[in-house]
């Protein structure tokens, strides 16, 4: 049975609180913790990530990873029940990565497709077609197999990719609900004309937009994600300037994101 030891913990920082560094020094007693600090030279999550991870490749008693947000507030003994978890599925399933059921820590709901239904297997695990990185946990065995993050994708869609590229692999993602957290996306959330809208900084629609054009030429990414993702851009390239506040600074860089996007 997988043990404490067996466990690195990869944290990424950046800019962080007192608070967020009392968290990382707490996990840091408990478990192997890989801290990477992008605070002042930014590299981008991808990259960071894969800083650890090579760290981790040469350590005998690692076999399993999980990947924790500096903002992350979970117990103690969350790393290793996930772990536990990720072998209990693998015995049934060829899985790369798995996630815990997402709350929103605003709403306290959890975070739901629109597109996809959610089908639990008999074994309670749901397979998803990508998942995000907080939280979840993945195999020594795999990320060798599967390869390290995306750099050049620097923030936005990382986790999404390194799921799709796990796919096209024969491997399977999804979550399970026996264990919860609570996570935020993005900076801030607007109702507008009844739908709940996730509005980002500003920068980070640079981020979204060029590499949605990189992703899109990929025959791996899934289809369905490519066409829903581009109406969605369409939609907010109308909407952003005029209905959202800071929209023309978010305008602005999504078209800086899709130059950057057609160049390359």
């Amino acid at each position: 049975m997988i043990e404490a030891s067996h466990i690195a913990v990869v944290i990424i920082l950046y800019h962080p609180s007192a608070d967020d560094m009392g968290f990382v020094a707490h996990i840091g007693e408990l478990y192997h913790t890989v801290v990477i600090d992008n605070s002042r030279y930014n590299k981008g999550i991808a990259e960071a990530q894969n800083q650890g991870l090579q760290s981790l490749f040469d350590l005998e008693d690692i076999t399993h990873v999980v990947f924790l947000d500096q903002d992350s507030r979970v117990g103690d003994d969350y790393p290793l029940s996930i772990a536990r978890e990720y072998e209990r599925i693998s015995q049934t399933q060829r899985l790369a990565m798995l996630g815990p059921s997402v709350d929103n820590s605003e709403t306290g709901e959890a975070y739901k497709s629109v597109i996809h239904k959610d089908q639990m297997t008999d074994i309670g695990f749901t397979p998803r077609r990508e998942i995000i990185s907080s939280g979840s946990c993945t195999s020594i065995e795999c990320l060798r197999k599967v390869g390290l993050n995306d750099s050049r994708l620097f923030i936005d869609y990382v986790d999404f990719e390194w799921c799709w590229r796990a796919n096209s692999k024969g491997y399977v993602c999804g979550i399970t609900p026996n264990l919860r957290i609570s996570h935020h996306v993005g900076q801030k959330t607007i109702s507008l004309f009844g739908y709940l809208i996730i509005i980002s900084a500003p920068g980070r629609y640079f981020y979204q937009f060029r590499n949605y054009l990189w992703l899109v030429r990929r025959k791996y990414v899934p289809l369905q994600w490519k066409i829903a993702t581009g109406i969605k851009f369409t939609v907010r390239l109308l909407y952003f300037p005029l209905c959202i506040p800071s929209g023309v600074a978010c305008w602005k860089y999504m078209l800086k994101g899709i130059r950057a996007g057609l160049k390359t």
